[in-house]
C-alpha cells in the first residue's frame, strides 16, 4: 500500500471507530431508564466490540513485532503517527508504535517524516504518550529538529514551550550520558 492509501485508511477507520464509541457514550446515560434504552446501549456496545477495522491486521502486526522491518508496516506506523487519529485506545497504540519505531532500522526519508511528527508532538500533542515521543526524539534528533524545538521553547504558547523543553531535555540528557560513558 502507498503512503496516501494508508492515510486515507487511517482517517476513514478512525472516524468509524470514533462514531461507534460515540454511540456508546450517547446511550450510556439512559441505559438504566428502561428496557429500550438498555437495548440501545447493549447494541452500541456490541457494534463497537465486534467491529473489525481494516487497520486491524496492521495494528495487530505492529503490536506483535518488537521492531519493524517490513516496508508496509513501517509506512503504516509512520502514517498513523502523522495522521494522529483520535479514537478509543489510539494513544495506547501510538505508544506502542513509537516504542517499536525506536527499535527499527529507519531509512532517512522515514526518519525525516518522524522528525516532523516529533516537532508536531511538541507543538500540539500534550497527551499521555508524549514521553514516548521524547524517547523517539532521542534516537532521531538532528540539528534541524533541535532548532525547531528551541524556537518552540521560547515561544508564546506555554504548553508547546513546556513540551519542547521536555523533548530537548530528553535529547540533551541522553547525549550527556553518552559523552560521560565515552561512547
Amino acid at each position: 500500500m502507498r503512503g496516501s492509501d494508508f492515510v486515507d485508511l487511517i482517517k476513514s477507520e478512525a472516524a468509524k471507530l470514533e462514531a461507534l464509541h460515540a454511540a456508546i457514550d450517547r446511550t450510556v446515560v439512559d441505559r438504566d431508564k428502561n428496557d429500550e434504552a438498555r437495548r440501545a446501549w447493549d447494541s452500541a456496545c456490541e457494534a463497537f466490540h465486534t467491529y473489525r477495522s481494516r487497520m486491524d491486521p496492521y495494528l495487530e502486526r505492529a503490536c506483535d513485532e518488537e521492531r519493524y522491518a517490513d516496508s508496509d508496516l513501517l509506512e503504516f506506523a509512520v502514517a498513523f503517527l502523522e495522521v494522529d487519529p483520535w479514537f478509543f485506545r489510539s494513544g495506547y497504540l501510538k505508544q506502542i508504535l513509537l516504542t517499536r519505531l525506536k527499535r527499527s532500522d529507519l531509512s532517512e526519508p522515514l526518519r525525516q517524516r518522524l522528525r516532523r511528527v516529533l516537532a508536531d508532538a511538541a507543538r500540539r500533542r500534550g497527551t499521555r504518550e508524549f514521553k514516548h515521543y521524547c524517547r523517539l526524539a532521542v534516537s532521531l534528533a538532528d540539528h534541524e529538529l533541535a532548532s525547531e524545538l528551541e524556537v518552540l521553547r521560547v515561544g508564546t504558547d506555554v504548553a508547546a514551550a513546556r513540551r519542547a523543553k521536555m523533548m530537548l531535555e530528553a535529547i540533551r540528557n541522553q547525549r550527556h550520558e553518552l559523552r560521560a560513558a565515552g561512547t
